[in-house]
């Protein structure tokens, strides 16, 4: 297993990025995908938004030139473990406002917000 993650150039159906997980997990990129999508549904959109987080905070592998660094893949995974932590704080009702409405989606914004936000400081 590769330390870094990079999203992969030539297996990408969007971003690369579940072509880059599957390379670096040794998985199928096909069942990654499919992985992604049931579990957007499944969570009202908060694999969608991890999706969105790791194609901005990952870099693109490169064809002619290797890079030597990239995206941890611990840092991956606690992506993913934290959005579905979320996802079922969520699904017990705790992400509820005094006044009932959900604070479900500013919670994903703000995480959105905070990533690009350090995607611009490292650039």
């Amino acid at each position: 297993m590769r330390v870094f993650m990079l999203r992969s150039f030539t297996d990408r159906f969007l971003g690369g990025v579940c072509g880059g997980l599957a390379v670096t997990l040794r998985l199928n990129s096909w069942l990654l995908r499919a992985l992604f999508v049931v579990l957007t549904l499944a969570s009202a959109g908060a694999f969608a938004v991890l999706y969105v987080v790791l194609w901005w905070i990952t870099p693109q592998e490169r064809l002619l030139t290797e890079r030597r660094g990239g995206l941890p893949v611990l840092l991956v995974l606690l992506l993913v473990v934290l959005t579905a932590a979320l996802w079922a704080v969520r699904d017990q009702g705790m992400l509820i406002a005094p006044n009932g409405t959900s604070l479900y989606f500013p919670i994903l914004a703000l995480v959105l917000s905070v990533v690009f936000f350090l995607r611009q400081v490292r650039a």
